[in-house]
């Protein structure tokens, strides 16, 4: 089994990744890729046109890779430092009680990197070959992938078209297959996982067939990776959240517990009244960066804005390092001592007044939980109330 570890980048190399995804998304390398994807059945949005000569895989994979283009060029940039992506899973623990709400989102489009994995799933990399012309029987190579990242944006399927007929965006899950409706309002997912996952493995391990009939090994895709550039992190799955829906329970190795890390993290980068979680700064690009960032016809300012746990609610540095020691930078991480009593959410009525009569809204808000322990134990909690107008590092 694959043991390699997930590097994460330093916040400030961020505008850099996203270039490299860009120009990586517009090689045929990665529409040949997500071709593949589409035949082994491992996207949950498949656009097709009706009537087209070419196959739905085709198609679909140059859609999906000018979809994923289109996106990330709008998107704003978030690092998530490995104690804020701690803290997201620890509060996650529970799904989300209030239904998915757009006003959740932090930028209408967007990228966060996280610090450590938010999860992952082990899978055979030989058998989810098959249907595809790399598959070779008998092959086997069991790989966990971590999911590090997560792309965002409000759905829109008019954004990315094809000359030659209207796009029809259909959904495949668990529950089957349908056309996703016009009037159907929500948030697209993207997950991604590093690249070079192969690596940890032994280089003689046979997964499957190169393109021309030869076996491939994991040695060679380490080789072949090596001769070529390409971006850091590479697309996994992805999802789609409806306006107004509730979240269902948190299965693990799927994107809908992924999906409950993302909004958890967005909630409590939102929440500033008495308990406020998170700090965040804000790292502009420079201005040879932005002449760089226009050229590949990228819209959005640049900055990274770096999410880091509150001081007041930080953990001790022994009991972040002891659950680093744990972690195997492959799965999430455990916040046994950072964080040893989970927080939890309380539904929240924002207009008590109203509540009898049924007029009022609710919203989760995430709460410290009990600490058991001596001064100086993770997530402390006092009697003075800090108060902030505002989020750290925003204008507004």
């Amino acid at each position: 089994m694959s043991t390699n570890r997930w590097d994460p980048p330093d916040p400030r190399q961020l505008p850099e990744w996203r270039g490299h995804l860009l120009d990586y998304l517009s090689s045929e390398p990665a529409t040949v890729s997500m071709r593949e994807a589409l035949k082994a059945g491992r996207s949950t949005l498949v656009p097709t046109v009706p009537g087209i000569g070419a196959s739905d895989a085709s198609v679909g994979a140059l859609l999906l890779t000018a979809s994923e283009r289109d996106r990330l060029s709008k998107a704003e940039l978030y690092y998530a430092t490995a104690d804020m992506t701690a803290l997201a899973l620890a509060a996650a623990d529970t799904p989300p009680m209030e239904p998915m709400s757009l006003r959740r989102l932090p930028s209408e489009n967007g990228l966060i990197v996280f610090g450590e994995p938010i999860g992952g799933y082990t899978e055979d990399a030989g058998a989810a070959l098959a249907g595809t012309l790399a598959y070779r029987p008998g092959a086997s190579a069991l790989i966990t992938t971590p999911i590090v990242a997560v792309s965002w944006s409000v759905w829109n399927p008019q954004a990315v078209t094809l000359d030659k007929g209207s796009v029809r965006w259909t959904f495949r899950g668990q529950g089957g297959t349908g056309v996703i409706p016009p009037e159907w309002r929500g948030v697209w997912l993207t997950f991604w996982s590093p690249r070079g996952m192969f690596s940890g493995l032994d280089p003689d391990l046979v997964i499957g067939n190169l393109p021309d009939g030869k076996v491939m090994t994991a040695g060679a895709i380490d080789a072949s990776r090596a001769t070529r550039s390409g971006p850091p992190i590479q697309w996994d799955n992805e999802m789609l959240l409806r306006e107004g829906a509730a979240f269902g329970p948190p299965v693990p190795d799927t994107t809908a517990r992924w999906s409950h890390v993302l909004y958890t993290a967005w909630q409590l980068m939102a929440q500033d009244s008495k308990t406020q979680w998170a700090e965040v700064e804000d790292v502009p690009r420079s201005r040879s960066g932005v002449k760089r960032d226009g050229r590949q016809g990228i819209t959005a300012s640049g900055s990274v804005r770096i999410v880091r746990v509150h001081p007041v609610r930080r953990p001790a540095p022994a009991a972040v390092k002891e659950d680093a020691e744990a972690s195997t930078g492959r799965r999430e991480p455990s916040w046994s001592c950072r964080w040893p009593v989970r927080p939890y959410r309380r539904n929240t009525c924002l207009n008590p007044r109203a509540h009898g009569a049924g007029d009022c809204t609710h919203e989760d808000r995430i709460v410290p939980g009990h600490i058991k322990g001596p001064e100086g134990a993770p997530l402390r909690t006092g009697s003075t109330v800090h108060l902030w107008d505002q989020q750290p590092g925003t204008d507004d």
